[in-house]
């Protein structure tokens, strides 16, 4: 059974509506709306994990925050742990309690600059978990020793290079014990000689059977370390299959297209 499944899920986003727009009657700039997600259904199984690829603007980061709540979506149906949720009208408690059994690792990181790295990890066990200070200090090193970073504890966000700071956003997540954890194209910030060692720490997860659901540009760990390719466009998944069979077979125009760019680059 999958830890999580989502069917039909929509998603659109209306323009802002300026007081010029109200005041001149512009019907089209009230009512008119961008369809980001069209309808699409996905799963994803215990320690699988899943990478989401596709060109930009094709929807990708909006369907990873509609799964994590960051986004409301319009229509859908999500399935975690067999129970299942009508997102357009989700209650806030239950999301509150969807995502202690998440984690989000966004694209830029998302530190406190005035905590230090074990002050950004631990900062939710104590603030919003209620766990005591010790226990959580000996999680957050536990987490921090898990991506390579047990020497830096200490060290303010300032004095870590960008892949260093990611990797303690990866912490963060880890340390909650996470059912799944959404990568929203963690690499997609750094600078190409650091986008290896945080590479390096999700394919380490991976082999210890982390469920993670990936959006990536970074096709090599798509190729080699996801098990299942989803390739969207346009708001739809054109595509999805194993991975090797993906990159080396794709089946639809879009997805030939799109792989034949990547061979031109």
């Amino acid at each position: 059974m999958p830890i999580i499944s989502v069917k039909d899920l929509y998603k659109s986003f209306r323009p802002e509506v300026t007081w010029r727009d109200r005041l001149f009657k512009k019907q089209a700039a009230l009512i008119s709306a961008t369809e980001v997600i069209k309808g699409i259904s996905l799963s994803v199984d215990k320690s699988e994990v899943v990478a989401i690829i596709g060109p930009s603007g094709s929807g990708k980061t909006t369907l990873l925050r509609c799964l994590n709540f960051l986004e409301k979506a319009d229509a859908g149906t999500l399935t975690f742990d067999g129970e299942d949720f009508d997102l357009s009208r989700i209650r806030r408690r239950d999301i509150n309690r969807l995502r202690k059994k998440t984690g989000f690792v966004f694209q830029s990181y998302n530190l406190f600059f005035n905590r230090t790295a074990l002050g950004n990890v631990i900062e939710g066990l104590v603030a919003a978990r209620g766990v005591n200070k010790t226990d959580a200090v000996r999680l957050g090193r536990e987490a921090l020793e898990k991506v390579g970073l047990g020497d830096r504890c200490d060290y303010y966000p300032t004095q870590l290079s960008g892949g260093q700071q990611q990797r303690v956003a990866i912490a963060r997540s880890l340390v909650y014990k996470p059912e799944i954890i959404y990568f929203d194209e963690p690499t997609s910030a750094l600078d190409p000689e650091l986008i290896g060692e945080v590479l390096a720490v999700m394919q380490d997860l991976a082999q210890e059977g982390m469920t993670m659901l990936v959006v990536t540009h970074e096709m090599n760990f798509a190729r080699n370390v996801a098990d299942r390719v989803i390739f969207m466009d346009e708001g739809v998944i054109a595509e999805e299959g194993a991975s090797k069979e993906f990159f080396d077979s794709p089946k639809s125009p879009r997805a030939q297209a799109f792989i034949k760019t990547l061979g031109e680059r």
